[in-house]
């Protein structure tokens, strides 16, 4: 079957894709375009398996997404290129028209119809990530990638055990940090640029930070991101910090299981934490103000219309929109008590945590 002649029969009504077994769409714009790319540039679509019903209609069981990628295109509801069907040159149009399908027409009882949906929907295991990139641009670059995870023993430690390919991924993230990408693309850019080169000098840059989380951090979990990071900020510390390693992983550990790990932001309390143990810094234990505390403050202060000031901004809000923080930074040994308590805006309070 053609392309013209697929989209004209769900025109007509002879192929229908709403039935009861389908999902709703869920290509957006950009993977509807998506599939006209393929059928200009040649690359071949899945095949479309339709059911023949007792009146002769082809009930759509796989290719839905597809169809209706192709029924917007033609009825202009979605660009190629910047251009709706009707703005495109004849010879693409006719490319697109001419562009034959792949199509499985299936027959038989209501079961077996069932049974064949189940099939088509179940059995295939879509690649992973990893296992896209991999198809795309293997070569050099990443066979280095794989032996360094695979047998470098700190690489493998903190990396921990995953399955098709999920340990790579992360150490290409890992290595965006210090190579400045992270987006997805980004990353295929990188590897597609450095497919046929050897992995070696990346290695060496990595590995001394991959090596700094290994001599320093017990467990990684979540966490592995924010523990490179820091090794890339403090790679000058590693001595310091393996003389407090066994004080920090205790004092990670026992904030990661409290409450305020799930109010506060890991990555700044984990190297507030760090910080004050290497500059020998007593810090309360306890960390963040309670809604008492801040009802307690609230009554020694004046409000206007049930709203405080900001001690930053000086503008005016309602108590549930100010946030109780430290005068003194807890980190640098300000203690959790209402003598070293002020109560700010949430911008300001963004503002006083970035610096």
């Amino acid at each position: 079957m053609k392309i013209r002649e697929l989209y004209e029969q769900v025109n007509s009504g002879h192929i229908i894709s709403d039935i009861d077994l389908q999902r709703e769409i869920i290509y957006d714009a950009e993977k509807q375009s998506l599939v006209i790319d393929s059928i200009v540039n040649d690359i071949p679509l899945p095949a479309f398996y339709f059911w023949k019903n007792n009146d002769g209609i082809l009930e759509v069981l796989d290719g839905k997404q597809r169809i209706e990628a192709i029924k917007n295109f033609y009825q202009n509801n979605i660009q190629y290129k910047g251009k709706l069907y009707m703005q495109t040159d004849y010879t693409l149009q006719q490319k697109i028209d001419d562009t034959e399908i792949k199509d499985i027409i299936c027959i038989g009882t209501e079961k077996l119809k069932r049974e064949i949906f189940r099939r088509i929907n179940t059995l295939g295991v879509p690649l992973s990530e990893y296992e896209v990139l991999n198809g795309l641009f293997n070569g050099e670059y990443l066979r280095g990638l794989s032996i360094y995870c695979e047998q470098d023993k700190k690489a493998k430690r903190i990396l921990g055990k995953s399955a098709r390919g999920a340990a790579k991924l992360t150490l290409l993230r890992l290595l965006g940090n210090i190579r400045n990408f992270s987006k997805r693309d980004e990353i295929y850019k990188y590897v597609n640029a450095h497919q046929n080169d050897s992995f070696q000098q990346d290695q060496r840059d990595l590995k001394r930070f991959v090596d700094f989380v290994a001599e320093i951090f017990d467990s990684y979990g979540g966490q592995l991101p924010i523990y490179f990071n820091l090794s890339v900020k403090y790679i000058k510390d590693v001595t310091i910090w393996k003389q407090h390693k066994k004080e920090i992983n205790e004092r990670i550990g026992r904030y990661l299981k409290s409450d305020d790990a799930k109010l506060t932001n890991k990555a700044k309390e984990i190297e507030d934490i760090i910080n004050a143990i290497v500059k020998d810094i007593s810090v309360d234990p306890k960390r963040l103000f309670s809604r008492d505390d801040k009802l307690e403050f609230a009554k020694h202060l004046v409000s206007h219309d049930r709203k405080y000031q900001c001690a930053s901004c000086n503008k005016y809000f309602f108590l549930d929109e100010l946030t109780m923080d430290h005068i003194d930074p807890w980190s640098k040994g300000g203690r959790t008590e209402l003598s070293n308590a002020q109560l700010l805006c949430r911008s300001c309070n963004s503002k006083k945590g970035n610096k």
